[in-house]
C-alpha cells in the first residue's frame, strides 16, 4: 500500500493505492477517513503541489511501482478535474467493500459529469434507498467515484462525508448545481 497527498482547492486529499488500483481518496478529516488503509503496510510517497502542476511524485521501491503508477494517474486525473476539464480516463480502481457497496459505487461511476442522481434512482437499479445511502456514505474513493453527484429526492444537497460545502463546490465546478 502506498499513500500520498494532493493539495486541492478544497483542502488536502489523501490518496492510497495498492498494486491493483486506487483504494482510497479522502479529504482530510472527512468521515471514514483512511477506511481502507492498512497503516502498518503503507509507504508514503512525497510529492510537490499537484494542483499547480509543479513537481511530481518521487519513486518508491520496485515492489510498490504499480501502486505508485496508480497514484501518478490519479494525480493527473485530479489535476484535469480541478482545472475544470473532464478527465478522459479513470485511474485503475480497487474498491474495497462489501459486494453491495461495490455494486452501488459502480452505479455512481455511471452518473455523468454535470448531472446528478437521487438515492431513489440508484436504489431502483440496486436495492433500497436506505441501503444505498449507507453505501454511498462509505465510498472510499471520493470525487473519482462521484458520490457528490447523489442528491435527495427533492434535489437538495445532503449527506457528503467530505462536507456539504465541498459537495456544492464540486457540483458547481461540473455545472450541475446553481442556486
Amino acid at each position: 500500500m502506498v499513500t500520498t497527498t494532493f493539495a486541492s482547492p478544497l483542502g488536502e486529499i489523501l490518496l492510497a493505492a495498492d498494486g491493483r488500483g486506487l483504494t482510497g481518496l479522502w479529504f482530510e478529516g472527512q468521515e471514514h477517513f483512511g477506511s481502507t488503509l492498512l497503516k502498518e503496510d503503507a509507504e508514503r510517497v512525497e510529492g510537490a503541489d499537484a494542483v499547480s502542476g509543479a513537481g511530481g511524485m518521487s519513486s518508491v521501491s520496485p515492489a510498490n511501482g504499480a501502486a505508485s503508477s496508480v497514484l501518478e494517474r490519479s494525480w493527473a486525473w485530479l489535476n484535469a478535474y480541478f482545472a475544470g476539464q473532464e478527465p478522459r480516463f479513470t485511474p485503475p480502481l480497487h474498491m474495497i467493500g462489501t459486494a453491495f457497496q461495490r455494486e452501488v459505487w459502480y452505479e455512481l461511476l455511471s452518473i455523468p459529469r454535470g448531472e446528478v442522481a437521487t438515492y431513489g434512482e440508484i436504489a431502483t437499479r440496486v436495492v433500497s434507498p436506505r441501503a444505498v445511502g449507507a453505501a454511498v456514505a462509505r465510498n472510499p474513493i471520493s470525487i473519482i467515484v462521484p458520490c457528490h453527484r447523489v442528491v435527495a429526492a427533492d434535489g437538495s444537497l445532503n449527506g457528503y462525508a467530505g462536507g456539504l460545502y465541498r459537495k456544492e463546490w464540486l457540483l458547481r465546478l461540473e455545472g450541475a448545481y446553481e442556486e
